[in-house]
């Protein structure tokens, strides 16, 4: 949501500077030299700009969501091993506690 409001300011703020900068001007990179409107100037730099960076956060929450999905299954695989476990003791109590009165009814001779 903060992401969407960051986008709707920034868009709003380049269209407003556009339109209020009208007159030609010109623009020299290395030794070429052109004429070209401010506000098309701006508005041809921003909106590749604005792309490139929706395309970076993009691609770092797919990372992000590609970690979360990993831990969540080795969350579920930790949990079914603890399920297991608990079993295996629920398991060993009966025997043990059979086993220990077995002793008490019939103490070995010594």
């Amino acid at each position: 949501m903060i992401r969407l409001l960051i986008i709707v300011l920034f868009v709003a703020f380049i269209a407003i500077f556009s339109m209020s900068n009208l007159d030609a001007t010109t623009v020299w990179i290395a030794s070429f030299g052109f004429s070209i409107k401010m506000g098309k100037l701006i508005a041809l730099l921003s909106v590749p700009s604005l792309i490139l960076g929706l395309l970076l956060g993009a691609a770092g929450d797919i990372r992000q969501r590609r970690r979360a999905r990993k831990a969540e299954s080795q969350l579920r695989g930790a949990q079914k091993q603890l399920i297991e476990l608990h079993q295996r003791l629920d398991q060993l109590k009966p025997a043990a506690s059979s086993a220990s009165s077995a002793e008490t009814k019939h103490p070995l001779p010594q």
